[in-house]
């Protein structure tokens, strides 16, 4: 499989998103060049806008209604900084991973891979419609004072409301309303696609790792099974036994190599990026509790359910490199391990005691990114 069939198969959306705000690795230079001009540009301007209205119209609660907003903006910067500057070890995950395609495997094997593979589909879809749901939130807020019109008419009009708090240097918003109305679509919609071309490849990152770890698990249970004829007389090949254990544990280390190579490439990105999301997060959650359901509030809402799905992806991709790797430890007892020679015995000694330590998904090195984070993150804001 190249890096066209890998794409065309697993990561069509996440080029079409990529491509869209200029991340995609493999674009021209000309094309990322001018992409990235008019992306940073109003991402930028997006979170000036914002701060300045912090800045002129400066109250506590000010504050607090603006950070769940400006916090978008933030991390939008965070993960396409993060790009801009890795681009490179990007286009190195990306190889890395053809060329783990490509490497000799049965057909059993290769099902293993494709299963993972395929299920990060599922989870990019997921993600997808989560950022989707939350974009519309937000694009259906000016709509509902005409609605309220329309459905319980008052005696005068009701005021229009924008998508997101903001100070754009002028005396009266309504006189550029549509004007400001395109521009904070054009916003949403650049912030949507780079949270989603993002997070998605990360999405597919980790489920490329539990396909080599579960490849691993699978030639560790199978590489001894002709020792189940040592009860005949059948002469067995020791030295091919131990070569298979050996190849086994090189497709383990390269899954933890992998996994180092997305740390690297992730690691001041995921750092501030759970940081970023679990403030505003919070904020958002103290909003809620001091506030009724009401047709004007119901994006913060809509605003915490999708915060809470972006915290419990960011956080579960780890869980899944544990879980995977602790299935290596099982399978490492389900073979025939005890009627191998001696040195072969000495060697999955040496694999059990590594398995022990789990590798781990980590926000800069600080944060462990697994289901325990999510449920003490979920506990402190209850």
């Amino acid at each position: 499989m190249d890096l066209e069939e890998l794409v065309q198969q697993y990561l069509f959306a996440t080029k079409i998103y990529a491509c869209i705000v200029g991340i995609w690795p493999f674009m021209t230079q000309t094309q990322k060049n001018i992409r990235r001009t008019y992306v940073f540009s109003i991402v930028v301007t997006a979170t000036v806008v914002q701060v300045a209205r912090v800045v002129v119209f400066f109250s506590i609660q000010n504050l607090i209604d603006q950070i769940p907003f400006l916090m978008v903006a933030v991390a939008s910067i965070v993960k396409y900084s993060n790009y801009l500057f890795n681009q490179e070890k990007f286009k190195d995950l990306f190889n890395s991973m053809v060329k783990d395609w490509q490497a000799k495997k049965t057909q059993d094997e290769e099902q293993l891979m494709q299963k993972y593979a395929n299920r990060s589909v599922f989870f990019i879809s997921i993600y997808t419609l989560n950022a989707y749901f939350c974009t519309s939130v937000f694009f259906f807020l000016p709509v509902m004072p005409r609605l309220m019109d329309i459905l319980i008419p008052l005696n005068e009009s009701r005021p229009r409301i924008q998508m997101y708090p903001a100070y754009y240097f002028i005396e009266n918003d309504d006189d550029y309303y549509y004007i400001i109305m395109a521009y904070t679509i054009i916003t949403l919609l650049l912030a949507m696609s780079i949270f989603i071309a993002s997070d998605t490849i990360l999405v597919y990152a980790v489920q490329h790792i539990c396909g080599l770890l579960s490849l691993a698990g699978y030639r560790f249970k199978c590489c001894l099974d002709d020792l189940h004829t040592l009860k005949s007389n059948l002469k067995i090949d020791h030295v091919k036994m131990y070569k298979k254990v050996c190849y086994a544990i090189n497709t383990h280390q390269r899954a933890l190599e992998f996994l180092n190579e997305i740390e690297n490439a992730y690691v001041m990105n995921l750092f501030i990026q759970v940081g970023v999301v679990v403030l505003s997060f919070t904020i958002t959650l103290l909003k809620v509790a001091s506030i009724t359901w009401s047709m004007d509030t119901y994006p913060y809402y809509g605003y915490v359910i999708a915060q809470f799905i972006h915290i419990f992806f960011l956080t579960v991709q780890g869980q899944f490199v544990i879980d995977l790797h602790d299935s290596i430890y099982k399978k490492g007892y389900e073979n025939y391990w005890y009627n191998g020679d001696v040195k072969t015995q000495a060697l999955f000694i040496l694999i059990q005691r590594r398995n022990l330590t789990p590798p781990l998904l980590t926000a800069g090195g600080l944060i462990q990114l697994n289901l325990d984070s999510f449920a003490e993150i979920v506990a402190k804001n209850r």
